[in-house]
């Protein structure tokens, strides 16, 4: 999958970027772009400018950042058919530039927009492991989405290597928490549960669309500590990210698999296309 970089300013100096490079200095977001912004794009804006406050990043504000999306977007040139793709994968990440030492303040901000061509479909599931690394709760990291990825960028790779697609993270307390790549649920009975924000867990706007739809469809859904051992036998388990919207989890560390009785997961993954006009 190919990936393109734009800039809103000139990049040729990288010490323009130098707090990014140099100390992990960066937030970002990323959302599906179907021809349009996201029906909830505003809340992607909300999260990155808490990320920019938290880690003393200037934020530049949601319409510059809205029109620099579209800008690259109408800009941006493909080998499709008519020069057309109706589905494109969008990161905004925010570089920060500022004195030399990692106690120094960030002083400009360069708006960088990523766009990957998707034009294939996803798989039906995939198989994830118990990543081999813990995910501290009260980590300030884990609360935002950060260009400091190296703690995910390693489980990933390990579970590749290991015939996985991705990792489930267990905090220090032995608590469920979430994927490298997104928050995780899982449904028994009339039941879905998923881990709290206290247990390391991303606030995820794909995950509060998720609350939404259950709370619209009354299906009981549970946010807690959960053990490891309190996921064996699942109806269905599932991912839920910005870009993918939702995914199942057919294999979990080869010990725990879906019974796939279809009664509750069709109802949420079509409640949440719904609500994304997807």
């Amino acid at each position: 999958m190919k990936e393109f970089l734009y800039f809103d300013k000139e990049t040729n100096n990288l010490s323009k970027v130098n707090r990014t490079l140099m100390f992990g200095e960066g937030v970002f977001e990323t959302f599906r772009y179907k021809q349009s912004l996201p029906v909830f794009f505003s809340l992607h804006m909300e999260r990155l400018k808490a990320s920019c406050d938290a880690i003393k990043i200037n934020f530049p504000g949601d319409f510059y950042i809205e029109t620099i999306v579209e800008k690259f977007v109408k800009e941006h040139s493909t080998n499709h058919i008519n020069n057309v793709i109706k589905d494109l994968m969008i990161k905004v990440i925010l570089f920060s530039s500022g004195g030399a030492s990692y106690g120094d303040k960030s002083e400009n901000t360069i708006v960088c927009i990523s766009i990957k061509e998707e034009d294939t479909q996803f798989s039906e599931g995939i198989k994830i492991k118990i990543a081999d690394n813990i995910k501290f709760s009260n980590d300030i990291i884990s609360k935002h989405k950060t260009t400091n990825y190296l703690l995910s960028s390693i489980e990933k790779k390990i579970a590749l290597e290991s015939g996985f697609d991705d990792a489930l993270f267990i905090n220090e307390n032995n608590i469920v928490s979430e994927t490298t790549a997104g928050n995780f649920f899982w449904i028994k009975g009339s039941n879905v549960f998923t881990p709290s924000l206290q247990t390391g867990a991303l606030d995820g706007i794909t995950r509060r669309l998720i609350l939404k739809v259950c709370r619209k469809n009354k299906i009981r859904l549970y946010e807690g500590e959960f053990e490891p051992g309190s996921i064996i036998f699942p109806e269905a388990m599932f991912i839920t990210n910005s870009v993918r919207g939702i995914v199942e989890v057919l294999n979990l560390n080869n010990t725990t698999k879906p019974t796939r009785t279809n009664k509750l997961f069709p109802t949420i993954k079509q409640g949440l296309f719904d609500i994304l006009n997807w």
